[in-house]
């Protein structure tokens, strides 16, 4: 116990922001409202898959996977994921990547060895939540404070729908909003300009019952071409993750 108690100290001082690493296959950003105990409660999480890879190892434990806090995973966007602006079809006004610039993308697509991140509100009750949901993207956090974060849609070599955009919030669907039905799960493509550690702040609201304004917001990590160190102080930091529940 005194050994697993100074790891997480030492994991915790080097860097707080970096937890369990989630590198692969299926996962979710997803929003709950549930009992838990203390009164229903409207939360943001990530709920991964029995399969997802989280520090070397399937999660497992339960067919529909396990649900972990926000802070306590971070999200690898391994080497395999670059691309070159001017191969892809993504407009530059969104990803703020200049033609020949390299750009990291966890593909909207399920390829193995990625993590294949949606976003979903399949846990909400369309009769409590009959409006639907409302995601926004807030603060960014880049590797060196102007790097540009984007996420979008892509059917084959149609033009890109861009949901959020460090770079141009003007050119997306909704200002750096994404509407969602209850009970929807989707998945779209994450873009990031630059290698390095990432902070993506996401809001969520929705109307409970059609008259209470519910929120919740939480800080997403993603770790771009992660280095051997970074592996170690994921390991570090899974020590102590809880998972939130199942």
């Amino acid at each position: 116990m005194r050994i697993k108690a100074s790891l997480l100290i030492i994991g915790s001082l080097i860097n707080p922001s970096i937890a369990a690493l989630y590198s692969a296959d299926h996962g979710d950003i997803g929003i709950a409202y549930e009992d838990e105990g203390d009164g229903p409660e409207f939360f943001l999480h990530y709920h991964l898959g029995e399969n997802a890879i989280l520090d070397g190892s399937p999660v497992g434990n339960a067919p529909d996977g396990e649900e972990f806090e926000p802070g306590d995973i971070t999200t690898v966007v391994p080497a395999s994921t670059q691309a070159t602006m001017g191969s892809t079809t993504v407009l530059n006004t969104g990803t703020g990547v200049a033609d020949g610039s390299p750009i990291w993308i966890l593909p909207q697509g399920d390829n193995p060895g990625v993590p294949f991140l949606g976003i979903a509100a399949e846990e909400l009750d369309a009769s409590l939540f009959p409006g639907g949901v409302t995601f926004s993207l807030g603060s960014v956090t880049s590797p060196s404070g102007s790097g540009h974060f984007s996420l979008w849609q892509q059917s084959g070599i149609s033009t890109p729908e861009f949901f959020f955009s460090t770079n141009s919030p003007g050119d997306t669907t909704a200002g750096n909003e994404l509407n969602m039905n209850s009970g929807a799960h989707d998945h779209f493509n994450y873009g990031f300009s630059e290698p390095g550690m990432w902070e993506v702040e996401l809001s969520v609201s929705a109307m409970l019952n059609g008259t209470d304004l519910l929120t919740d917001t939480e800080t997403f990590s993603f770790q771009v071409v992660p280095e051997p160190s970074t592996a170690l102080l994921g390991a570090l930091g899974a020590l102590g993750l809880l998972r939130r529940r199942r």
